[in-house]
C-alpha cells in the first residue's frame, strides 16, 4: 500500500501574529467570503431561472433488468444523476468519481426526505458497476448506459485530442406530466459543488494541497490527479 504523503506534517506554517492581527485578517477575509457567497446566491437564482429541455426517456440496464429514465425518479419529480466514468472496458471505476461518490451524504434518506431521488450512470455494463458498487459499499442505484446514445447525446463522453472516452458531472432533471426534462447539468470543477470534502480541505491551512493552487512557498503541493 502506497503511504499517504498528507499523513506527515509539512514544516511550512504561517506566521504565528498575536489575538488582535489575527482578528483584523480574519475579519479581511469574512469579507471576501462574504462576496462570494452573495455572487453564488446570484448564481442559484439565475440557475433557478433557467429553461428546461425535454430528454428521451432512456432504457438503462439496471441490475435487475431494463430501467427507464423516468423510473429513476421512483416517487419523486426530482432526480439527481451523478455521471460516473466508467468506460465500456475499463477494469475499474474512474479514482476521482469514486471520490466524489463517498464524498455522497452518509444517509442519504436526507434527499429524499427533500423528494429528490439519486441515481448514477455510467457507459460500462451493469455487472461491472454491480461489482464496484459492492466493492464500495455504495448502496446506491447504478445503471448502464451502454445499450443507449444518453452518454454521446449529452456530452457525458469526448472524442477529442488524445483522450476518448467518459467524463465526470452531474444532471439535474424535472419529471412533469410523465415526461422527465432536464434542468441543469454541470461538470469539470462545476461537481465541486456538493463535494464537502473538497470544502473541508479548501479551509484547512494547506488547502488541498494539489498543484494548481496558489499557496504560500513551502505549502505541500502534490499532482491534482497523482
Amino acid at each position: 500500500m502506497t503511504a499517504n504523503p498528507k499523513a506527515h506534517q509539512p514544516e511550512a506554517a504561517p506566521p504565528v501574529v498575536d489575538r488582535a492581527a489575527f482578528d483584523a485578517a480574519l475579519a479581511e477575509q469574512v469579507v471576501r467570503e462574504k462576496e462570494v457567497t452573495r455572487a453564488s446566491d446570484r448564481a442559484a437564482a439565475a440557475r433557478r431561472r433557467l429553461p428546461m429541455v425535454e430528454v428521451e426517456d432512456y432504457v438503462f440496464e439496471g441490475v435487475d433488468g431494463p430501467v427507464r429514465l423516468t423510473e429513476l425518479f421512483g416517487e419523486h419529480y426530482l432526480l439527481l444523476v451523478q455521471n460516473v466514468m466508467y468506460g465500456v472496458d475499463w477494469e475499474a471505476g474512474c479514482p476521482s468519481c469514486t471520490w466524489a461518490v463517498d464524498n455522497l451524504p452518509a444517509t442519504m434518506s436526507r434527499l429524499d426526505d427533500e423528494g429528490i431521488a439519486f441515481a448514477m450512470i455510467s457507459q460500462a455494463p451493469v455487472e461491472k458497476l454491480e461489482a464496484w458498487r459492492r466493492q464500495r459499499g455504495w448502496p446506491h442505484r447504478w445503471v448502464s448506459s451502454g445499450a443507449t446514445t444518453y452518454h454521446q447525446d449529452w456530452g457525458w463522453t469526448l472524442d477529442h485530442g488524445d483522450y476518448q472516452g467518459p467524463v465526470p458531472g452531474y444532471s439535474y432533471y424535472l419529471l412533469k406530466d410523465g415526461t422527465p426534462y432536464l434542468t441543469y447539468m454541470t461538470g469539470a470543477r462545476g461537481t465541486e459543488a456538493i463535494l464537502p470534502v473538497a470544502h473541508i480541505m479548501d479551509r484547512t491551512v494547506y488547502g488541498r494541497q494539489q498543484d494548481w493552487e496558489d499557496s504560500p512557498e513551502g505549502w505541500p503541493q502534490y499532482p491534482t490527479y497523482g
